[in-house]
This record gives C-alpha cells, sequence and structure tokens, in this order.
C-alpha cells in the first residue's frame, strides 16, 4: 500500500529560538531587568497547546499526563480489510501453535496490543525514563492508536497509573525489539513504583524485530524498523523526526514548557505502530506461504526446523534443493540430516554423497563423517569407510582437535578391517 503521510518536522519561529538564546546575549552591563510576575503552572498553560493538537491533558489525584489519540479505518492501514483476520485463519489452519508468530487459540486480532515506546535514552539503567507510550488497537472495524506522553518527571506516577487502567485486560503485546528494551523499560519503573501501581498485567508478545532478522537479514542490509518498512512494506516517511532526536526534543519540551518541540515525536512514534500492523501480517504470510526470497525460504525451513515441525522443514529443504541456488548446498545437509534423523537412512545416504560429490576444494566434513558412519554400521564396509576418512585428512585443512577426531575414526576401521580379516 501507499504511504501513510504525517506531519512535518518541527518549525520553530524566529521568536522562540531568540528566547532560547536569549541568556547567551545578555551583557553583564544591562541592569535594569523588569521583573517578572509569576505566570501559572505549566500545565495549565499547556492545556490549549494540547488540545490543539489533538490531545487532551488528563488530571489525576497522582498528576498531571497528555493522552493523545488517532483513528484510522482499517483500509487506510491493511491492504485488505479483513487481513489481520485472515491471518489468524491462515495460522489456526497451518495448526503451529509452537511458532513465535502464532496467535493462540483463545486470541482474537482485537485482543492484540501493538506498542511502542520513546525514552530520554537507550540505557537499560534506572535513570533512562519512558516519556511516550504508544499502543495500537482494532477496535469496532477501526485502528485506534493511542499514546501517553509524561510532561514531566514528577508526574510519572500519573503516567502508570493511567497507562495501567487502559490497559488492564491484555492479551498480548506487539513490539519491534520490546521483549530486549520496550518492555523490560517499563518494568524497571514500574519496579521503583511499585508499592503505588497496579500489578503489571500477564501477557504473550509478539517481538517481529526476531522474526525479521530471521527472514531478511540476507536481503536487507539492516533490519531497523525503518529499513523494513521502506523495502518489505514499500512506505517512506516523508518529513519523518528521527528517533535519536526524540530525547533532546523531550529535553527542549521540558525547558520551553512547549507542545510544538515533540509533534513530530508523536507523529514518528504513530507511525511505528501503524507500521507494526502492517509487519505483523506481513512476516506471517512470508512465514505460511515459505518465504518470497531464497534466503527466506531457507530460513523459514530453518525456523520449522528449529521448532521441531519437521515435516514442514523437510519439504521447505526439499524445495530449495529442487534447483541451483547460493543456499542448495546449505539446504541439501539440512535435507540429509533430517531424513537420517526419521530414519530414512537410505535417501539420507544419497544426499550425503551428493554434497560431497558437488564440493570444490575442501569436503564438507560432517557430510563426509556421516556417510563414513553409513558405510561403517549400516553397510558394514570399512573399507570404503577407511578411504574416505583418508581423503578427509589429504584434502581438508584441519585443526588439531578435528585431525586427531579423523585419526581416532581410521585407526578403529583399521582394527576392524584386521578383526574381519580382509
Amino acid at each position: 500500500m501507499g504511504s501513510i503521510a504525517f506531519g512535518s518536522v518541527i518549525e520553530m519561529d524566529f521568536k522562540k529560538k531568540l528566547k532560547r538564546m536569549q541568556p547567551h546575549l545578555e551583557t553583564r552591563e544591562v541592569m535594569d531587568v523588569p521583573v517578572k510576575t509569576e505566570e501559572p503552572s505549566p500545565e495549565f498553560t499547556q492545556t490549549k497547546a494540547w488540545e490543539a493538537f489533538d490531545s487532551k491533558v488528563v488530571h489525576l489525584d497522582e498528576g498531571i499526563i497528555v493522552h493523545r489519540t488517532r483513528r484510522y479505518k482499517l483500509n487506510d492501514v491493511f491492504k485488505e480489510h479483513g487481513a489481520l483476520q485472515q491471518t489468524f485463519d491462515q495460522w489456526r489452519l497451518k495448526g503451529a501453535d509452537a511458532h513465535p508468530l502464532a496467535p493462540n487459540e483463545t486470541t482474537r486480532p482485537t485482543d492484540l496490543l501493538f506498542f511502542d515506546t520513546e525514552t530520554t535514552g537507550l540505557s537499560h539503567g534506572a535513570g533512562n525514563m519512558i516519556f511516550m507510550i504508544g499502543t495500537g488497537r482494532i477496535v469496532d472495524q477501526e485502528v485506534i492508536v493511542d499514546q501517553y506522553f509524561l510532561p514531566g518527571p514528577e508526574h510519572e506516577l500519573a503516567f502508570y497509573t493511567y497507562f495501567l487502567q487502559q490497559v488492564h485486560n491484555l492479551d498480548a503485546l506487539v513490539t519491534y525489539n520490546g521483549k530486549a528494551f520496550d518492555w523490560p523499560q517499563v518494568k524497571t519503573r514500574h519496579t521503583l513504583l511499585r508499592e503505588q501501581l497496579p500489578k503489571l498485567p500477564d501477557f504473550g508478545h509478539f517481538d517481529l524485530l526476531h522474526a525479521a532478522r530471521r527472514l531478511f537479514k540476507h536481503d536487507l542490509e539492516s533490519c531497523r524498523l525503518s529499513q523494513v518498512e521502506q523495502d518489505i512494506l514499500n512506505l517512506k516517511r516523508t518529513e519523518d523526526t528521527p528517533g535519536y532526536l526524540a530525547p533532546m526534543l523531550y529535553q527542549d519540551y521540558m525547558t520551553e514548557n512547549d507542545p510544538d518541540y515533540v509533534k513530530g515525536v508523536f507523529e514518528h512514534n504513530e507511525q511505528d505502530i501503524v507500521s507494526l500492523f502492517q509487519l505483523y501480517v506481513e512476516l506471517s504470510d512470508r512465514v505460511l506461504s515459505g518465504g518470497f526470497s531464497n534466503g527466506e525460504r531457507y530460513e523459514v525451513a530453518r525456523w520449522w526446523k528449529h521448532l521441531g515441525y519437521v515435516d514442514d522443514a523437510i519439504h521447505g529443504f526439499r524445495e530449495m534443493t529442487n534447483e541451483a541456488n547460493e543456499f542448495y548446498r546449505l539446504s541439501l545437509f539440512e535435507l540429509a540430516s533430517l531424513l537420517k534423523k526419521t530414519g530414512n537412512a537410505t535417501e539420507s545416504h544419497s544426499l550425503f554423497l551428493q554434497l560431497l560429490e558437488s564440493n570444490e576444494g575442501n569436503m564438507h566434513t560432517e557430510a563426509a563423517e556421516a556417510v563414513v558412519i553409513y558405510y561403517e554400521h549400516e553397510l558394514r564396509n570399512y573399507h570404503k569407510a577407511l578411504a574416505l576418512c583418508e581423503r578427509v585428512m589429504q584434502k581438508n585443512a584441519l585443526n588439531d582437535r578435528e585431525r586427531e577426531k579423523w585419526l581416532h575414526r581410521s585407526e578403529r576401521l583399521i582394527r576392524k578391517i584386521g578383526n574381519a580379516g580382509d
């Protein structure tokens, strides 16, 4: 689908620039400084500005937070109106409940909470604060993006209290690096305030970064969300505020008490949330279809193997060995190894031999070892096994440990040949 247009990067007018520079422009000779009258609290003076940005200022006993809500039609987010439901249906038809992208049998599309944060830094320490939490849900045939903003550190208790009131019924988070960064940050801050906050809810977690890295690592230079958006989702952000500027812009906001400084951060976070909806569907489609590129097809088959879905893995690796490609030898070895484990020793042996014959330069030592074992234990042809051992030691540049292993195997075969009287 085409890109969704978001607002422009923050613009500061000339007066605001002068205001920030004023302390540096003042001279020591200026003695007659007018006395400023006491202004209302920053929270009060910002209310109208936040309302002009489609946000509301929420007053709680614990403090103040800002809540912004954006609404999208499903067709504005997905290629098809029922795309997320169709993805769930396909996962259930596949019956692959153990896959990290598969919803459990009771989860509905409306149960997912798409989640992203903006923080004052990238560290995991207690000094790093979350100043914005963005969430997305499907509600009544719409995608609703809610953003919760911390107007200052003194309102952190109100910030988390209000957020947890909104998400107390939580089935599963969908994030991008949320397992390693976003949710641990929430847990860290919650720990500091846990005596005064509701308990964190239990939930499942789909971390799309892990899936993106697995599928796209052969085809993309980077798996940053912006790169995946551009090359996989065909989305290109225009006039976006880069995420790395968010901490500085938040500091500017707190210094100037002006929401204009963080509007671009809101829009950046909003786009992140919308992209997560699209990316979950896209990643699921690619896994369920077996992958779109050779790199994806190989990694999908490996993923099935890792999860114990042997039949799906065998099918995927067979597809990869039907024609020459950069993953042919890797897939051939994986297929032969799986067939050996499932008891198909004859075809496995044939594929290992095929792998050895296709090799240029060093022999594939793992394939050679599998063939030697087959000759020795299945066929009891010790001469063939010994000849292959010697070929490996002659042709391959082995380290001391590997050479010792192959010498030990050769000596054992020589003894067996002697015992057999051959």
